[in-house]
């Protein structure tokens, strides 16, 4: 008759069992953590994205007429104005510009915090350089020959999962090049971008 109770070997499968199976659970809800820290930046960059072309539809505001299918009022917008004298199809820096209309001026930034957040890099302390996680730039281009229509594409990025790489290392004042986050650039591997796009049209006075 079998003497109630466990042996030593029984004992030790059980503890194999439970420390694969917690193993397996704590690799499970490392992932998870993972998967939804990616998923709040994915949406705090298209957040930002679409801030940016807010702006930029704000900017066209003060495109006003056309005449004989050129617009006269462009160069009075604050980042649109780029359209003829940036290089065609290329992003481009967003310039951090101090933005009026109607008597307000905000500070407009191309540099963001965690929660998308406008971060003013110039003359910051390194404390608030450390804060920049995400960074925006723009491209501009004519829809038609009229120049009636024009569409604006803006770029988010931030760094991948690597706490030693730093942003604005890569990206000073979170310049873009147009060719380090593209396939094959320098930095295509190490961020991740979201790209949002829009047109915008002048309104006539």
């Amino acid at each position: 008759m079998r003497r109630q109770g466990f042996t030593l070997i029984e004992v030790m499968v059980a503890l194999g069992v439970m420390t694969v199976s917690a193993m397996a659970l704590m690799s499970m809800q490392g992932q998870a953590a993972r998967a939804n820290s990616h998923a709040r930046d994915m949406t705090t960059a298209a957040q930002i994205a679409q801030t940016v072309l807010e702006r930029l539809k704000l900017d066209g505001l003060a495109w006003n007429s056309i005449v004989s299918g050129a617009p006269t009022d462009v160069p009075n917008t604050v980042w649109l104005n780029a359209v003829d004298t940036a290089a065609l199809g290329n992003f481009f820096t967003l310039t951090p510009q101090p933005f009026t209309r109607l008597g307000n001026t905000v500070q407009y930034s191309n540099a963001f915090n965690q929660f998308g957040e406008d971060v003013v890099t110039s003359g910051a302390s390194a404390d608030v350089l450390a804060s920049v996680k995400f960074c925006a730039s723009i491209r501009l281009g004519w829809i038609y020959d009229t120049r009636r229509v024009l569409r604006a594409d803006v770029r988010v990025w931030w760094t991948k999962e690597v706490p030693t790489r730093s942003i604005l290392s890569d990206f000073a004042g979170c310049a873009d090049d147009n060719t380090q986050l593209l396939p094959g650039g320098g930095q295509f591997d190490n961020y991740h971008t979201v790209y949002l796009s829009t047109v915008i049209r002048p309104h006539p006075t």
